[in-house]
C-alpha cells in the first residue's frame, strides 16, 4: 500500500522504477533532472525510515530542501523525533544518484549523515531508505 501512496505523490517521471536523476526524458526530447518536490518527498520518506531503524522515530514528517542537481545534488532534511529532539539529515550525491520506488522509497548514490540532538546516529554511504 505504501508504494501506491508514494507513486501517487511523485510526478510521472519518477514512475520509471529505479532510474538516474537525469534518466527519464520529457516529451521525447532532452532530460528531466529530478530535483524539487519529487526528490524532497523521496528523501523525507527514506530519511524517516532510516531514523526509525536507528531508534529515533520522527514525529510527523521531515522537511527537506534540495540544492544542485545530478552528481552535485545535496539534500537537507529537518524534523523532530517523537521525544522532541531536533533531527537533521544531510545527503550528498557521491555518484549517479537514483531513486527507487518499486518496494518503498530508496535513494542511492548518496553519502548520508543523520543527527539527533547534535549527535550522529546515521552514517551511510550509497543507500538510504527501504531495502538498504
Amino acid at each position: 500500500m505504501r508504494e501506491k501512496t508514494v507513486r501517487t505523490a511523485l510526478p510521472a517521471a519518477l514512475l520509471c522504477g529505479a532510474f538516474a536523476l537525469v534518466a527519464c526524458g520529457e516529451d521525447g526530447g532532452g532530460s528531466n533532472e529530478l530535483t524539487g518536490a519529487a526528490v524532497r518527498a523521496a528523501a523525507a520518506q527514506a530519511g524517516e525510515a532510516a531514523f526509525e531503524r536507528a531508534g529515533h522515530p520522527i514525529d510527523g514528517n521531515l522537511d527537506c530542501a534540495d540544492e544542485g542537481s545530478g552528481e552535485n545534488l545535496r539534500l537537507t532534511c529537518d524534523g523532530k523525533t517523537r521525544d522532541g529532539q531536533d533531527a537533521r539529515l544531510t545527503a550528498e550525491a557521491d555518484r549517479n544518484p537514483e531513486i527507487d520506488t518499486s518496494d518503498g522509497v530508496k535513494i542511492e548514490g548518496f553519502d548520508v549523515v543523520g543527527t539527533v540532538g547534535g549527535d550522529q546516529v546515521i552514517n551511510q554511504k550509497g543507500c538510504l531508505g527501504v531495502g538498504c
